[in-house]
């Protein structure tokens, strides 16, 4: 399966559990937890093989974004196995998990050689920096803040992804269509 599928894939996932949040504005720290921490173990996994089976970036970066996308796996892995936890501690957890995951995205997309698509993956790691950084600086959020902020957060990286991958897709279909 081509990256930018996997991209894709990624995007549109971020954009649905986005979407499931705003759409249950009252859930409780258990559905909250369960979403968020699916969306974590996803994407963490996911960016991690692919940055294992793909061979075009460079050694570093690849390893940095393996073991990135390892612990944002197990973060995710983390907020499902203690979904009842105190929400103070899941937001925490969850802020780590978009800081790593934003993390990987900016290594990916600084490792990237031919830098399809790498504004969109700049612009999306960066949002999950920020997301990850208002979360762990005001922690106290009350649970209907977090879930907006969460939601807006996954909603807006999953349309970047999807863009970074459709450019990327866009990309790659014409260097193998021959110029005539």
């Amino acid at each position: 399966m081509h990256r930018e599928t996997l991209r894709l894939i990624l995007g549109l996932f971020a954009i649905a559990v986005g979407a499931a949040a705003f759409a249950w504005p009252s859930a409780t720290v258990q559905v909250v937890g369960f979403l968020f921490g699916l969306n974590l173990v996803v994407t963490g996994f996911i960016r991690a093989a692919l940055l294992f089976f793909v061979p075009d970036y460079p050694l570093i970066y690849r390893v940095v974004g393996i073991v990135f996308g390892v612990l944002t796996g197990i973060v995710g892995i983390l907020c499902l196995r203690n979904v009842a936890g105190s929400v103070i501690l899941l937001l925490v957890v969850i802020a780590i998990g978009w800081l790593l995951d934003g993390l990987v995205e900016l290594f990916t997309a600084i490792g990237t050689p031919a830098a399809h698509g790498s504004g969109w993956r700049i612009g999306s790691g960066l949002l999950m920096i920020l997301g990850a950084i208002a979360v762990l600086v005001w922690p106290r959020l009350g649970l209907a803040t977090f879930v907006a902020v969460g939601a807006t957060v996954l909603v807006f990286v999953g349309i970047v992804q999807v863009l970074g991958a459709i450019a990327g897709l866009r990309a790659a279909r014409r260097e193998t269509i021959p110029a005539g």
